[in-house]
């Protein structure tokens, strides 16, 4: 009987010992296609014959490649703008989500963008805008309009060239810029336009994000996944503010960065982008496309006549085009960048 057990103790160890070695043996397989938590856009790994590439959407990352560190797996590419991307996320066991610490910089080290990368295997949803057009899910104001003296135009030259590369040289995003007695720090609020949850907050590329300041907070609504409210500058109002977090609509997220400390300058604005995620891949829309009529309503109090009067539209900004030195603007155009609202 006890020759029996050392027997049966032995064949176990030598079933443990086969059962680790293939698991050792065995090769991981990341491939796949991953929903990301910034913008929504889709990121595809490709993994075959001991090698790993990636790209995501747009092109906004290209000679993407990966590498194993331990437990870790390395993402490296160089953006559009010939920035280097570095990224080191963790698999869960199952292999169906990562996340991990990214950072943009420049040829010389400087940080242009960063935080946390987050990956949901599958395709991200999608709206079809051409098909049903643009829903007015923002229910709630993002800002204090009454702290607001001027908006910029969809399409306008200013700023820098901010575009979803289906169009080029054009700023797709919204400026607003607050009468000049509000333009300080812990002056104008930001708040969350919809339910929603946080699905990032990163580190603003002009001036410093430490802490708690000047950071970009990116949030996708409950009703309408496939969007994403993007809000730029924005020093947080507690460190709750996290990729993650549920938020209601008119829920205070922080202040306007307005003042940089690091660069000695006072910012005459800070800005707001809502992204679809289509068909057809991600696009930009006016923030004002997404309004309810009783959001919108506001504005009309301040003397904006329709939706139009704030937005340039593709035909019209193509045949005014802008001179771009990469996303630097070299001319802002004929047409009127900005629009100015009546007093209160």
């Amino acid at each position: 009987m006890k020759h029996m057990n050392l027997v049966s103790v032995f064949i176990s160890f030598l079933l443990l010992i086969h059962t680790s070695c293939e698991k050792e043996d065995k090769k991981v397989d990341y491939s796949g296609t991953y929903c990301l938590n910034i913008q929504n856009l889709e990121m595809i790994i490709v993994q075959e014959d001991g090698e790993l590439t990636f790209t995501v959407q747009n092109d906004l990352l290209v000679d993407g490649s990966g590498s194993m560190a331990g437990d870790t797996l390395v993402l490296n590419a160089r953006t559009s703008g010939a920035e280097t991307f570095t990224c080191k996320v963790a698999f869960t066991d199952d292999l169906q989500q990562f996340s991990g610490p990214y950072a943009i910089t420049d040829d010389l080290g400087r940080v242009f963008s960063s935080g946390i990368l987050v990956g949901i295997k599958g395709k991200c949803a999608t709206y079809n805008m051409d098909l049903y057009g643009v829903p007015k899910f923002i229910e709630s104001d993002f800002t204090q309009l009454d702290r607001i003296a001027q908006i910029s135009k969809f399409r306008s030259g200013t700023g820098h060239s901010f575009t979803d590369g289906t169009e080029s040289c054009r700023s797709m995003k919204h400026y607003f810029s607050p009468f000049a007695e509000y333009r300080e720090n812990h002056t104008v609020e930001i708040f969350s336009p919809v339910n929603g949850s946080i699905t990032s907050v990163l580190n603003d590329g002009h001036g410093a994000s430490d802490g708690l300041t000047n950071k970009v907070i990116q949030i996708r609504p409950d009703d309408q996944p496939a969007f994403t409210c993007e809000f730029f500058h924005c020093d947080l109002v507690s460190a709750a503010v996290v990729t993650g977090k549920k938020v209601q609509a008119g829920e205070l997220l922080g202040h306007a960065r307005l003042y940089y400390d690091d660069l000695d300058e006072y910012a005459f604005s800070f800005d707001v982008a809502v992204w679809a995620q289509t068909p057809s891949g991600p696009r930009l829309l006016s923030y004002f496309d997404a309004l309810t009529d009783d959001v919108f309503g506001h504005y009309v109090s301040r003397g904006i006549e329709s939706k139009g009067d704030l937005i340039i539209s593709k035909e019209a900004r193509d045949a005014d085009p802008i001179q771009c030195d990469a996303d630097e603007f070299l001319s802002g155009g004929i047409l009127g960048n900005w629009v100015t609202l009546s007093s209160n």
